[in-house]
Order: C-alpha cells, then structure tokens, then sequence
C-alpha cells in the first residue's frame, strides 16, 4: 500500500514538472535573442554575446560604439597587425587588447577555424566582404564553425554602407544586449544623412560636380581609385558624381592618369591612413598632428602628376581618412565631402562638431586626431 502510494506521488511529481517544463519552455525560447543578419541567415542566441571572435579588426569601430569595453568582448580575432587603427585607439584606454588571442591576420579567410573553436566562443562576428570574399560562395569554414554550433554573424558597413549600416548596426545592438545604444546612434546618424539629402532635395537637379577620389594616394602610381559601392555612396548622398563609376565595375579599381586629367574632375579627394612610409609622408588619422597632415598634404599636391589636375590648380583639392569607409562614424566622412562639393549648400556644414559630438556620446575609444585637410588653411583641425 505504502509503495503504491510512493508510486502515486512519485507519477504525480512527474506530472507536476512535466507541466511546469512545458509552461516554461516557451517562456525561455521568448527570451532567446533571434536577428537577421546581413546575408539573410538567421541567428539564435540564448543570451548576449560575451565572447566574440571576430573575422577582422575593423567591426571593433562597431564594438566601440556600443559597448564601454569593447575589447572585454573579445575571445579572439584577425588581427591587421601594424595597420590595425583601431587597435591603435583603443591601446591606450584598453591595454588588454594586446592580450587578445591572434587567430588570424586582416581577414577570415587566414582565420584557423580550429583555433576559433578553441576559444569557446558564443559568437563570430564577420564582414560581408569576408564572408563572400570570393564572390556568392560564402568563405570557407562557415561550415565547421554552424556543425561546432558556433553562430555566426554577418554585417556590412563597407561593401554598401548606406543601405547596410543601419539593419548591421541593429542587430548587433541585439545580439551584444545594447540595442538602446544601437537606436540612439541610428537616431543620431539619421538626423544628420537626412538633413544632407533633404537640402539637396530642395535644392533641385542642379548638375553635380565631378569628383576624383584617389584611393591611398601615397602609391607612386596614379590612380587607384572607387567604384560602385563603398565611398561611391558617400559622394552621391553628398551631391557628387564620383567619374570612378565611369570606369570600374568593382567597388576598387585602378584608373588611368590620362583618364582622370581628361576627365577634368571639379574636386579632388585624396584617401590616406596613418602609417605612411615615413615621417614626412601624407598621413591622417589617430595621433596624426595637423602640421603634419597640412605639410604632407602639401608634397603630395606638388607631385607633377596630380598637380596638373584642375582640381588641385583651383584649390579644389581635398585629403580624407581612409578608413572612414569601415565605420559608422563614416556619417562626418559625408559631411566633409558635401561641405566640399557643394559649398554653395553647405557651407555651414560642421564635420569636427559631428565628431565631437560622437566622440563624447558614443564611442568607447574617441578618434583624436587629424582626419580631413584642405588646400585651403581653415581645414584639418584637430581635437
């Protein structure tokens, strides 16, 4: 008797959390962290990621403007070694960056996915360019890392970042747990795109000067330049025809010197980083003094090949940082570009107050530096 009754509790405890198990299963899936990313795969976190390895340094521009320590995010990442800027920024307020375990160099496809897997990961954070870096084939290795039950996630701030930063930076919002700083970023860069494009709206159909970009312009050769995508859109939205489109089918390409004095473009913009090949090279960026970018600037337009462009001859000759083009904050990089293509429209365009402004607000490491700088003495301020 005494052993059924046991039995009797026993199937009815059994029951019991059977019922409960059941109520709070769909409780827990409702917790669990669902996006989209990119490349239209989904992703299921049962929590913020808090261990992310990421297939190329510079999604940390993205980290940073989400989290107060972005670096105690990482289980592992490509490092770019020497050229890593944002590793550069980031030194000084986070030293343990260089404690990060190196699981590759500059991009996923040199990534050891064995070692990635080691490190135990809850998340591998991926740029589009990387993950389909040979075209519609997603890279190798995706595989192994979805079979260890690794997630994976793909954003875009580079290839199209118009369209694409906005929905990356969301997601990533979600899966960090930070989507009100998401939002409040968004908000911010919105505001100011759209200020832009409302005024070019207003201002009609006006033709739309011509603008040579010459990519790292410290080559030797002239001209490596920008095609469709990438700094394209910035020039667009700020009221110019980029002539690389003319010529390129890839986002980078090379154009001929011929070409481009042909062509007679109406603004030149110079692309640089900050670790040129010497002091006195032409050089913006992190830690990047202006007399040094204003002096290099300087030699550069003295070179006979681009100083014999009409842009240069007219003081319409501009320099802007590179790697504006891997970062949210990219939003000043199009401020400055329509402030020099359309001075008419926007001459009260302030590009280092939108800086300041996401420096102080946003990000973990703040950009101070040189990043911009004119022919024309009032440009190239640093704060």
């Amino acid at each position: 008797m005494k052993q059924t009754r046991r039995s009797g509790l026993a199937a009815a405890i059994a029951a019991l959390g059977l019922v409960l198990a059941l109520l709070i299963a769909p409780a827990a899936r409702a917790q669990a962290i669902r996006v989209t990313d990119i490349a239209g795969r989904e992703i299921v976190l049962a929590q913020p990621a808090k261990r992310i390895v990421l297939g190329a340094w510079v999604s940390l521009d993205a980290l940073s403007l989400l989290h107060p320590d972005p670096v105690g995010l990482l289980a592992g990442w490509a490092e770019a070694g020497a050229n890593a800027i944002q590793p550069t920024i980031l030194r000084s307020k986070f030293p343990a960056i260089d404690k990060v375990p190196v699981i590759g160099k500059g991009s996923f496809e040199t990534i050891s996915i064995e070692a990635v897997i080691a490190q135990k990961p809850d998340l591998v954070l991926l740029s589009r360019f990387d993950a389909f870096r040979f075209g519609a084939e997603a890279a190798p290795g995706l595989d192994q890392l979805a079979a260890a039950g690794i997630p994976v996630a793909i954003v875009d701030f580079f290839l199209d970042p118009l369209r694409n930063t906005e929905p990356s930076l969301r997601l990533l919002g979600k899966l960090l747990g930070r989507e009100a700083q998401a939002e409040a970023f968004l908000a911010f860069y919105r505001q100011h795109l759209v200020a832009i494009e409302g005024k070019l709206t207003a201002a009609g159909s006006a033709p739309r000067p011509s603008v040579f970009l010459h990519a790292f312009a410290t080559r030797p050769e002239c001209c490596f330049s920008a095609g469709p995508g990438t700094i394209d859109g910035f020039i667009r939205l700020a009221g110019g025809h980029n002539i690389g489109t003319e010529k390129l089918a890839m986002p980078v390409g090379q154009l001929s010197q011929e070409f481009v004095l042909t062509r007679n473009p109406d603004v030149y913009v110079a692309t640089a980083i900050s670790d040129g090949p010497d002091a006195g090279s032409f050089a913006l960026g992190p830690g990047v003094e202006p007399k040094r970018a204003a002096e290099g600037f300087a030699r550069l337009l003295g070179r006979n090949d681009l100083a014999a462009i009409g842009a240069v001859s007219r003081g319409r000759a501009f320099g802007l940082w590179h790697l504006f083009v891997h970062t949210p904050a990219h939003v000043v990089a199009v401020e400055a570009l329509a402030k020099w293509t359309r001075p008419e429209l926007f001459a009260e365009l302030d590009p280092q107050a939108t800086l300041d402004e996401i420096n102080k607000r946003f990000l973990a490491a703040p950009l101070a530096g040189t990043f911009w700088v004119s022919s024309q003495a009032e440009d190239g301020r640093k704060r």
